[in-house]
């Protein structure tokens, strides 16, 4: 191992006795990801190799029961969801084996030199992740995925629409909710940011961040901190409601707002610290029938209050999509 504790991979080397390791493809905390071929039947496959330290070997477990409870839920392959196709420890590494996907979403943006892609092609990649949240969603099913950004949405083939949602590494249960520091910061909800409950509507908002990145080529709300996060939010949404602000605790509340009385009311009320109000940047969009419901679709995935954020049923009978 280096010191990071990742396995020192050679091309080449068979792992398992059955998987023939051709490169390196990713790199995370977690460990890292290595394409190879499965000798037993031709095929390419993803082998995502964990860490040997123990806290990496305990969350790849937690990683691979939820994965075999989401086959165990999507045996037909509908939901667009990656497939765990098998998994063991090798030389004191847990290995993770997927099927082999293509690029992801931000890859993607990436080839468009950050312009963005057409809204006909977002319809398709936000149907088939919506497919997926409704059924992550399902009472049986029940796992938020906790870290939806457009790294963990792939392609199945270069050339194609199809897409699948990857990397269950940070999901939970929503009885059984493990962290507070949750979901990438571009990508976080309010109520994460809040330190209030949550539960599968913090994927809905990521989904709306990342519709909105796919068409503009930026991230909408690109804070540098938790801090500058909120500020870009409330620049873009207008200020949180009440309702929030008096469920969350006095300390993680002052880190962020402040009381000032009102001119208008006389009355005090929150409001962000220091921040300057700007027009929407949603608002420079032109006005064709197919943006203005792009963007009501949006806004109603990025609504502030969880329970009244479109859930993934409801958008899938939006008029946009």
């Amino acid at each position: 191992d280096d010191e990071n504790y990742d396995y020192i991979v050679t091309s080449g080397e068979v792992f398992f006795g059955r998987y023939n390791i051709k490169e390196r493809i990713g790199k995370g905390s977690f460990g890292q990801v290595v394409r190879a071929e499965d000798i037993e039947t031709n095929q390419e496959v993803a082998i995502k190799i964990i860490k040997s330290k123990k806290p990496f070997a305990l969350q790849a477990k937690t990683e691979i029961e939820l994965l075999t409870h989401l086959l165990d839920k999507d045996v037909e392959d509908q939901h667009n969801v990656v497939r765990l196709l098998t998994h063991f420890v090798y030389r004191g590494h847990q290995c993770l084996v997927f099927e082999m996907l293509s690029l992801n979403l931000y890859e993607l943006l990436k080839n468009t030199q950050f312009s963005g892609v057409s809204l006909n092609l977002i319809r398709k990649f936000a149907k088939q992740v919506l497919k997926a949240l409704s059924f992550l969603a399902r009472p049986d099913v029940d796992v938020i995925h906790c870290d939806l950004k457009p790294e963990n949405i792939l392609l199945r083939h270069p050339k194609k629409s199809g897409v699948k949602v990857i990397d269950f590494g940070s999901s939970c249960r929503s009885n059984k909710r493990m962290y507070s520091y949750i979901q990438s910061r571009f990508y976080r909800s309010p109520e994460v940011i809040l330190g209030l409950p949550y539960g599968v509507a913090i994927d809905m908002w990521s989904l709306g961040c990342i519709l909105a990145e796919m068409h503009t080529g930026e991230p909408v709300f690109s804070g540098s901190d938790q801090f500058d996060q909120m500020q870009k939010i409330v620049k873009i949404l207008g200020m949180i409601p009440n309702s929030m602000l008096n469920r969350s605790s006095s300390q993680t509340r002052n880190q962020f707002f402040q009381r000032k009385q009102s001119t208008v009311t006389g009355r005090e009320e929150w409001t962000i610290r220091q921040v300057k109000k700007s027009s929407s940047s949603f608002e420079a969009y032109n006005t064709q029938r197919n943006y203005e419901l792009f963007v009501d679709l949006v806004y109603k995935m990025l609504a502030y209050e969880p329970d009244q954020r479109i859930t993934p049923a409801e958008a899938m009978a939006h008029p946009f999509i």
